[in-house]
């Protein structure tokens, strides 16, 4: 009888410790940074005074280990579609990313390390983070389709930029944030 209440009890506090663990694993996402959505009116040569958001992010996971020096072209391109969601109207999207001042700047630092890798794509990598570098989103729908076209889509092709609230709203469907 002893050994079988020391079972049960063992049991249910084995239970209690799995529900738990499952109950913070849902409320804190790990591997899922959180980020704080900050709009700003920083005037670009192309979009004038208009407010564009930008994202700060808590990170766990340093940017270079996120992107090492050693990506390859796919992931640097998959790196600049991804992020490019975040501001574009498509009807299909996959991959999400945050856009990020550091994500731009370290992608940046990896395609100048391997323009000879790259080869001629390296100078579309580098003209895609340059304006995203200087807050100029205005052309980031070509951006994503010139990426996408590279990449042999044939389904998600962007139609738009969307507005500040429609990338409020997509930045907190899809990102964990601080609000």
């Amino acid at each position: 009888m002893e050994g079988e209440e020391f079972y049960e009890k063992t049991l249910i506090i084995l239970g209690v410790v799995l529900i738990g663990a499952a109950a913070y694993f849902l409320i804190n996402e790990p591997g899922k940074d959180r980020v704080t959505i900050k709009k700003t009116n920083r005037p670009t040569e192309n979009s004038g005074k208009a407010p564009i958001l930008t994202i700060e992010e808590d990170r766990d996971v340093p940017v270079e280990e996120e992107f090492p020096a050693s990506m390859d072209q796919l992931e640097v391109e998959n790196a600049i579609h991804d992020m490019s969601h975040q501001k574009v109207r498509a009807e299909d999207k996959w991959g999400f990313l945050p856009m990020t001042q550091d994500r731009v700047e370290r992608l940046t630092e990896v395609v100048e390390k391997n323009k000879k890798k790259y080869g001629k794509n390296a100078d579309v990598y580098l003209d895609i983070l340059q304006r995203w570098s200087n807050d100029d989103f205005s052309a980031v729908d070509q951006d994503h389709n010139t990426i996408w076209d590279m990449q042999g889509g044939t389904v998600g092709k962007a139609t738009g930029i969307l507005t500040i609230e429609q990338e409020q709203e997509f930045i907190r469907k899809h990102y964990k944030t601080n609000e």
